[in-house]
């Protein structure tokens, strides 16, 4: 706390409320009047204390002659600021923060001449929660980690935090000795500075913005992996490390020795080499996010980079995926960065697709496909929002830039991808990557450099810029209404209406108009044809390339396309009847089209439960268990009373029992990751929904071995298979009391496994006794009680079956949204989506803004998710509405239902 005790120092102390902003600030973009060069950032940390210091030195160029420098730095106490100009006298500078996004405004007694000019601040400030440079305890040791994106680096040094900055970078670390020190590159040297101190100095980095600068410090274990062997694209090697908590590095065998072949599938399609000079993949053992891509110091979450050839199916997919999606940011993202936060979309989208894509390649047995296009399934339902966002959306204040990193600009973004690869060509799209990649290369790109070099590389430039720019730029999903038309004499012909997609209750307008690049498939005499063109106009005739009227038409083939269908009932019939005949993603865009009519009141509960029944028996899991989704809300929205609910239990347990039942409730020898996936879906279903005694029994039986209840109560987590371990242990609470929750609570303190305490709370937050849940929620309360990414756990906890207990949480979350919201600074705004779960009636709806509207208006991410919010709850209540004037029907009772 040394910044208190200096009357110079405390001059300088930036607190957010401490200066209101002034006109004219710029809480977006920075004035292009100083533009950074070459960086020097020294920070002197010890993990063990409460605060660190730091020196940064600009280069900068000023365009023009000017008193005031705007830059970044947010609650940082400056001790001393100043200019030194190439040509001209050095002067001090008085150094505001004015905004409370971390604006900073340095300011000169007399202008400062145009041209170049060293800018230098020395600082301290404390370390933050899971944001900026922060610490954390997971074994009794201190260490010191970061995650800069998108706004923290301004908490961690003052500089120019924002993507279009891209300069070198050269860092150096000043740490106590015996501590590892970690960078974006690789170390140079180490020198002593000063007692008990040494000076870690770092290779200067390529051209980087402040969001990608990472480091760690800290009694880390460093496990060397196999180099990245040179191939046909790289000639050298380069270095890959594991960097683990002290004892952990031991489990990252499996994350490094498959991290070499997906680097060789990203390297092989961009066509270039790895762009940095070394590569570190860090478990850290807390970190709000998934992954972050820094170059050459990636860090995850330490579950991720733990997996290994014997954990459970989505743990070891869950590694492939992410590091696949982290690894294609080396290129998408840190070597070609978007220059501003409304083109996040070109990272995380592209991430998105390569991703799936190397994998599907490297781990055919994954089926990533599916999974990319599930994730597109998702995104349309964001999409449907009238509150929704575009893909690429203007940015003008820092509170939407969180709102970005969403399911618009990973899936949407992704599917979009996906669709123009399609319809262009892959081996054209795989080239115009490449070009993209080559011209941008440790620059910054724009939407529009991408597109150009999607539609230069396509058949048609002009149509596929058009059709693309109609996708990123307004918001929402198309339907399109097609209708086959066979007449004597001619060819058959599909009449296609557009217009976009809006669910019972929206307050959006339907008259979105979109250049779509319209696949579609239809059977005829020669068997199964597709054919593509793009539909611009509201309404548009297709003359399809056969001389015999089709046997069936699906609109969307190979489900590649981003938008949904309808379709006459005559031709609904035909494609039912045809149903076999679509390939696996044609069966769930069908699936999903089904979905959509029952949302948007075009079919009614008895109509989808009926449909249920075949799709439940597809072969594929994505389609089978999508009614799923939509019976599990009736049962919480449209059942008036146990009766009913119980009769709807009985009709999932009729058609998805006699499939589990053939896969069994437990892992075979020869299991393939479907059938794992298949079967514990089943399980989840049929325990979770359905409540089957038996089976509810059978699983807390096998939760209550893993906790040794019965017996020696220690931990044998071999008594259910891993698949399993967390439904057996939910299953346990759920079925049992405080036994469960103490033998829960004294297996936590022992274990600092990640997945194993997971699966603990998760459990523990199944618990109903209210004396339980209040347990739970002291945990939230008491900092370092759990890791930070644990929270969710115990803020989700309490009975969400019942109106007592969702109101006894949302009382909860009320009374203590400040405290726990500070624990998750600057981000919590996705505490409101705990509050208002289970709401689905407008009078709840009215209650939410405000009581959040003043907490949310400053938080990253706050303004829209609460909006989001809201919007959710009278779509839920319309269409609960409009789904009870038909009622369950036959459905409604389990006797009549069952024939």
């Amino acid at each position: 706390m040394r910044h208190l005790l200096a009357a110079a120092a405390a001059f300088f102390f930036l607190s957010s409320g401490a200066l209101a902003a002034d006109d004219g600030v710029p809480r977006g973009r920075l004035p292009r009047t100083v533009v950074p060069g070459k960086v020097a950032l020294e920070l002197k940390i010890d993990p063990a204390q409460p605060r660190f210091s730091g020196v940064v030195r600009i280069q900068a160029r000023f365009a023009e002659a000017t008193d005031t420098i705007w830059m970044h730095g947010r609650d940082l106490n400056i001790v001393s600021a100043r200019v030194a100009p190439k040509n001209g006298r050095n002067q001090t500078l008085t150094a505001a923060q004015v905004d409370v996004s971390g604006v900073l405004k340095l300011t000169a007694a007399k202008p400062i001449e145009a041209g170049e000019a060293l800018i230098e601040i020395t600082y301290d400030a404390a370390f933050g929660k899971l944001d900026g440079a922060y610490r954390v305890k997971p074994d009794g040791n201190d260490y010191v980690l970061t995650q800069l994106e998108a706004i923290s680096a301004r908490s961690t040094f003052p500089g120019f935090d924002e993507p279009s900055f891209k300069q070198p970078w050269d860092v150096s670390l000043v740490v106590p000795n015996g501590n590892q020190a970690l960078a974006n590159t690789r170390e140079l040297r180490t020198e002593k500075a000063g007692e008990g101190w040494t000076r870690h100095v770092f290779a200067t980095t390529e051209n980087l913005p402040s969001y990608l600068i990472a480091f760690a410090v800290g009694p880390w274990d460093i496990v060397d992996g196999p180099d990245l062997a040179p191939n046909a694209v790289r000639s050298y090697p380069v270095k890959l490390r594991g960097i683990a908590a002290k004892g952990q590095g031991g489990k990252m065998k499996y994350a490094l020795d498959h991290t070499g072949e997906i680097v060789s599938g990203l390297e092989d399609y961009f066509g270039s080499p790895y762009p940095f000079d070394k590569l570190d993949l860090v478990a850290a053992p807390d970190f709000a996010a998934g992954a972050m891509e820094n170059p050459g110091l990636i860090v995850y979450r330490d579950t991720l980079l733990f997996a290994n050839e014997n954990s459970d199916v989505r743990s070891r997919q869950g590694y492939w995926g992410t590091h696949a999606h982290e690894l294609a940011h080396q290129w998408f993202g840190d070597l070609v960065t978007m220059p501003w936060w409304d083109d996040i979309w070109l990272n995380e989208a592209f991430a998105t697709w390569m991703g799936n894509k190397v994998v599907g390649k490297l781990q055919p047995g994954f089926h990533t496909e599916r999974g990319l296009q599930e994730g597109a399934l998702g995104a349309m339902g964001a999409d449907s929002l009238a509150t929704t966002r575009r893909v690429r959306e203007p940015i003008s204040d820092f509170t939407e830039i969180e709102a970005a990193f969403d399911g618009i600009t990973y899936q949407k973004g992704g599917a979009m991808l996906a669709m123009f690869e399609r319809y262009v060509g892959e081996e054209r799209f795989r080239d115009a990557i490449r070009n993209y990649l080559r011209e941008h290369s440790r620059g910054n790109a724009t939407s529009g450099d991408l597109i150009d070099a999607i539609a230069e590389a396509s058949e048609d430039p002009a149509g596929v810029r058009a059709a693309f720019n109609s996708f990123i730029d307004q918001p929402g999903v198309p339907i399109v209404h097609v209708g086959a038309k066979c007449a004597a004499g001619g060819r058959p012909t599909l009449l296609v209406e557009q217009q976009r997609y809006l669910p019972v209750g929206s307050t959006a307008s339907a008259a979105g108009q979109w250049k779509i690049p319209l696949c579609v498939r239809y059977g005829d005499k020669n068997g199964s044809q597709a054919q593509c063109q793009f539909v611009s106009a509201r309404e548009e005739t297709i003359e399809l390339a056969t001389d015999s009227c089709p046997d069936f038409v699906m609109p969307n083939a190979d489900g590649a396309g981003y938008y949904r269908f309808a379709m006459s009932p005559g031709d609904q019939k035909n494609l039912e009847s045809n149903f076999d005949r679509l390939n696996e993603r044609e069966q769930r865009a069908f699936s999903d089209s089904l979905e959509a009519a029952f949302d948007a009141g075009a079919i009614d509960a008895p109509a989808f439960l009926s449909a249920s029944t075949p799709l439940a028996n597809a072969p594929v899991r994505q389609t089978a268990m999508s009614p799923v989704g939509n019976i599990g809300w009736m049962i919480g929205n449209l059942a008036r009373d146990e009766t009913q609910k119980q009769a709807l239990r009985a009709h999932l347990a009729r058609i998805y029992g006699p499939r589990l039942a053939a896969l069994g409730t437990s892992p075979r020898p020869g299991d393939s990751d479907d059938d794992r996936l298949m079967r514990n879906s089943l399980v989840n279903l049929m325990a979770e929904t359905a409540k089957e005694p038996k089976l509810r029994a059978e699983l807390a039986a096998k939760g209550r071995a893993v906790l040794g209840l019965g017996g020696d109560k220690a931990l044998h987590l071999d008594a259910v298979a891993p698949d399993q371990r967390a439904l057996a242990l939910r299953m346990a609470m759920q079925e049992g009391g405080a036994e469960v929750f103490d033998a829960m609570t004294a297996h936590l303190a022992s274990t600092q496994d990640p997945q194993l305490r997971g699966q603990l709370l998760g459990a523990m937050s199944d618990a109903k006794d209210p004396a339980l849940v209040e347990r739970m929620h002291e945990m939230a309360l008491k900092p370092g009680k759990l890791r930070r990414n644990e929270l969710r756990f115990a803020t989700g906890a309490g009975d969400t079956e019942t109106d007592a207990g969702r109101k006894a949480r949302r009382e909860w979350l009320d009374a203590n949204f400040e405290a726990i919201q500070a624990q998750l600074a600057p981000g919590g705004a996705t505490l409101v989506y705990g509050y208002t779960s289970g709401m689905c009636s407008d009078s709840e709806a009215a209650t939410v803004e405000p009581k959040f509207a003043e907490r949310l208006r400053n938080l990253e991410g706050g303004p829209r998710t609460l909006a989001q919010s809201i919007e959710g709850i009278k779509l839920c209540a319309a269409l609960k509405e409009k789904q009870r004037a038909a009622g369950l029907g036959r459905f409604g009772n389990a006797a009549a239902g069952s024939r």
